[in-house]
């Protein structure tokens, strides 16, 4: 007898996704580095096709528990996906794609002009399989900075007459975001932190005295940026950063500007291969 999932739908059309989204879990790793234990929100989806009414959810809550029963054996948060996605490709054998993806925190340590700190940065890493036998892995990684204004610091020096190098200026938090798209290569999480805080006007750090906040400040006005300048840098960081990793590589960057005297915010996005951002990198040494 055929369970209500596998009838037909009354609209004949597919879904791209289907799952549950958000589930919290305690994820144990064996990294390179040594044991590593994340706090997790996992989500697991697989399309739907034009002619089935839905799909057995309950397998997919199998494969998570099956996956959970074998932790410390994945080496990464993609080799761990991987091995979910593989078990709902198994498991729901009229999926034709499955993907599965995790959210959690990682600590990275910075350094900044001398002011040092260990930071908490967003991760979301997905995996994507296809039944043909395609793949996707996303690494996303999200750190907090501030920028300052370029334009109202030569502003504010012209009619003050200082050197614009120590004018004041206002200052923003930027949310930045690096996301890098690959056909199974890893990426390691602190590269990417590392391109993207090298590319704002300075970091925001937790833990600062009163004179390192001062320092802070000083650093961050020698190093105005505009938010297109963020996110150009941030690709042209991530690029140097991540130069072992091949040219059909994806890179994505977007910034959002939390503006201090408007009342609105400013956003920034791009989106280019590793193949493309290297040649452009060649061309202007090369122009040098």
């Amino acid at each position: 007898m055929l369970e209500v999932q596998d009838l037909m739908p009354n609209v004949p059309l597919d879904i791209e996704r289907v799952g549950f989204r958000g589930v919290r879990r305690r994820v144990s790793l064996y990294t390179p580095r040594g044991p590593l234990i994340l706090d997790v929100y996992l989500s697991l989806y697989v399309d739907v096709p034009v002619d089935r009414r839905g799909v057995h959810l309950s397998r997919s809550v199998e494969v998570l528990y099956e996956v959970l029963s074998i932790e410390g054996s994945s080496r990464s948060l993609e080799e761990y996906l991987e091995g979910i996605a593989v078990k709902l490709l198994d498991r729901h054998s009229y999926a034709s794609r499955v993907w599965a993806s995790a959210k959690t925190v990682y600590y990275v340590d910075v350094d900044f002009e001398g002011l040092t700190g260990v930071e908490p940065v967003g991760v979301d890493v997905e995996v994507m399989l296809e039944r043909g036998g395609g793949r996707r892995w996303v690494v996303g990684v999200d750190v907090t900075g501030l920028t300052v204004c370029p334009s109202a610091q030569e502003s504010i020096a012209s009619r003050l007459g200082l050197d614009a190098r120590v004018a004041p200026s206002h200052m923003q938090r930027v949310l930045l975001k690096g996301r890098v798209e690959t056909i199974g290569s890893f990426v390691r999480i602190e590269k990417i932190a590392r391109a993207l805080y090298r590319s704002l006007s300075a970091p925001s750090l937790t833990l600062l005295k009163r004179h390192q906040e001062a320092q802070l400040v000083i650093n961050a006005l020698r190093r105005p940026k505009l938010i297109e300048d963020v996110v150009r840098e941030a690709v042209i960081n991530m690029a140097t950063e991540l130069s072992k990793l091949p040219d059909d590589t994806v890179l994505e960057v977007e910034a959002l500007s939390l503006e201090s005297i408007h009342p609105h915010d400013l956003y920034a996005y791009k989106r280019a291969t590793l193949g493309r951002v290297r040649s452009l990198i060649q061309e202007q040494a090369g122009g040098l």
